[in-house]
């Protein structure tokens, strides 16, 4: 079974002495698949506020120690220096995490159909209400 595009297609459905099969073949290149992914639940979204965010640090000590794990040779060097490799690793890590947070772009879609929650005031009178969202909204956001 052959895999073309975004969609499954046997090898022997297409017929290459049938010129409508051939373009049935690469139509099917450019058809995007019909599944919807499952939103990420509203709780995981707001549990990520615990979280203590990159580390460039932990994640180089991370990657050591699955060099480690794979047999690679860490620690000290003999002669007591510590070992380049580390140090560059640390480096390494230093600046994904640069680049991700003044780098990184973060662009997001609403979908219509939501409930939107509303505030404001019209004039002195405090005002809040639902809104139905009615086409997609876009934002940008940053990674921190």
């Amino acid at each position: 079974m052959a895999k073309l595009g975004c969609e499954e297609v046997k090898a022997n459905d297409i017929n290459f002495k049938q010129p409508k099969s051939i373009l049935n073949g690469l139509l099917s290149l450019f058809r995007v698949p019909t599944t919807i992914q499952t939103p990420t639940p509203k709780a995981l979204i707001l549990a990520s506020r615990s979280r203590s965010g990159m580390s460039a640090k932990l994640m180089a000590s991370r990657v050591i120690q699955r060099q480690a794990e794979a047999g690679l040779n860490v620690g000290p060097l003999g002669t007591g220096e510590v070992n380049p490799s580390e140090i560059m690793e640390r480096i390494r890590m230093e600046e994904i995490v640069k680049a991700i947070s003044t780098e990184m772009k973060i662009e997001l879609a609403i979908t219509p159909g939501g409930k939107s929650t509303v505030s404001g005031t019209a004039g002195p009178i405090p005002v809040v209400g639902t809104a139905m969202i009615s086409e997609i909204l876009g934002g940008n956001g940053l990674a921190s």
